[in-house]
């Protein structure tokens, strides 16, 4: 399995996953030219792509969705009006699309239907995808325990946004619990979640203006530290939001 997120932040989301017999996309809200020329590197195509899934339908993750053929998409119902009424999925079941197993994780943000996924491929990892959430539920955290792969929202530094120019209105709205995650609310999560089985981890969606790769991973070493969790054990790594980035 290779991840490569292409973009991640408020501009524009979207990230691939590959193997030997599968292509995926995870949202659709990226430029698409470095899509195009990660597809290139590898002799594929935007048709290459075998399915697309989204987790919500704010035009960061959206945007470019149109580009694509739509009966490759794959989503709760709300987020993206399909004509394939089969291709819209729920939180009480498991796909199967080709290789990969899909099961849909809940997340609280205020674009309503909004999920993450856990994708488990046929060598036994799996990747969990969480993104744009002010909390996850015990259930949630639970089904994304000791994962080989997780792609995790970090969005804020608390102490940045709150003395940030934006509006209290804008700041209530992150802190809520259907804004972001925060990197201490995401290193909690992590040091809970992480097991044996985890290789890799890949801190997401961090704010330009109220967070920074630094305090991401300082905050999640930190958090490590306290609960004795050795953290040169794992590839820990931050998405960006103009540098195609491999987990």
């Amino acid at each position: 399995m290779e991840f490569i997120n292409i973009a991640s932040g408020s501009k524009g989301n979207g990230s691939l996953i590959f193997d030997e017999e599968t292509i995926i996309l995870l949202d659709a809200g990226m430029n698409i030219k470095p899509l195009k020329s990660i597809l290139k590197e590898r002799n594929l195509s935007i048709d290459d792509i075998d399915f697309i899934f989204l987790t919500h339908n704010h035009n960061d993750h959206i945007k470019n969705v149109d580009k694509f053929d739509i009966s490759k998409i794959y989503c709760l119902k709300g987020i993206k009006k399909l004509k394939d009424k089969s291709h819209y999925l729920s939180f009480d079941k498991k796909y199967n699309f080709k290789n990969v197993e899909v099961e849909l994780i809940k997340t609280s943000h205020d674009a309503s239907p909004s999920c993450g996924f856990i994708f488990a491929f046929k060598n036994g990892e799996k990747l969990g995808f969480i993104t744009d959430s002010g909390y996850l539920t015990f259930n949630s955290l639970e089904r994304l325990k000791n994962l080989e792969y997780y792609y995790f929202e970090s969005n804020y530094d608390v102490s940045l946004l709150v003395s940030s120019s934006r509006s209290d209105a804008l700041k209530s709205r992150i802190l809520s619990s259907k804004g972001h995650l925060s990197n201490e609310q995401a290193s909690i999560y992590l040091s809970y979640l992480i097991g044996e089985n985890t290789k890799s981890i890949m801190l997401a969606h961090l704010s330009e203006e109220c967070n920074s790769k630094f305090l991401a991973l300082n905050t999640l070493f930190q958090f490590f530290n306290e609960n004795n969790i050795k953290y040169d054990k794992y590839d820990i790594k931050c998405a960006s939001q103009n540098e195609v980035t491999i987990l």
